[in-house]
């Protein structure tokens, strides 16, 4: 059985290449149209864009804060359940691709590339300025206090931890699986 591509449920009359590139039709404009609206709007007035934009920051992490929490949660059992599951065996490139690099060069890599000028300098500084207060601290505890100290270790365990490495992942498996297989 002949494996499914993406061409085969969307088709290609649905793209249109301008300059060699691969357009889709309704995707591309509207999302231009609404990139190109933001880009004006931020340059028409930087004020108040940014205003509203630290507003709506801030009402999402007040009413979703447990959301964001959950979904991190989430991302780490479901990579561990894909890697666990018969699913994990899956590779990227179809049945006979070849690894380019080892697994050993590819955590290198990643880990470098992810992690190492970030651990480097928010490894200090984002607990320091979470239980300073200099952002807020977290679960608003009072700055300066154990509490605080203990709140900021815990953000920043989570911000470092296995949480944004699954949220990654899963993203880069979605496209990675329908851009090679």
């Amino acid at each position: 059985m002949k494996p499914m591509v993406a061409e085969d449920i969307v088709g290609r009359d649905f793209n249109i290449r301008v300059l060699g590139l691969n357009f889709h039709r309704v995707i591309f404009p509207v999302s231009f149209s609404i990139i190109l609206l933001l880009v004006l709007l931020a340059l028409s007035n930087p004020v108040v864009f940014g205003e509203t934009l630290e507003g709506i920051k801030g009402w999402i992490l007040k009413n979703f804060d447990w959301f964001i929490i959950i979904m991190g949660n989430l991302a780490v059992l479901f990579c561990a359940g894909l890697a666990l599951s018969p699913l994990g065996k899956v590779r990227l490139g179809g049945r006979d691709a070849k690894a380019e690099f080892s697994t050993l060069s590819w955590f290198s890599m990643m880990f470098a590339a992810g992690m190492g000028v970030g651990l480097l300098y928010w490894g200090v500084a984002e607990p320091v300025a979470q239980y300073t207060a200099w952002w807020k601290t977290p679960l608003d505890v009072t700055a300066s206090t154990p509490e605080a100290a203990h709140a900021a270790m815990g953000a920043t365990l989570y911000h470092w931890g296995f949480h944004p490495w699954a949220i990654y992942l899963t993203s880069a498996l979605v496209v990675g699986y329908f851009s090679y297989n």
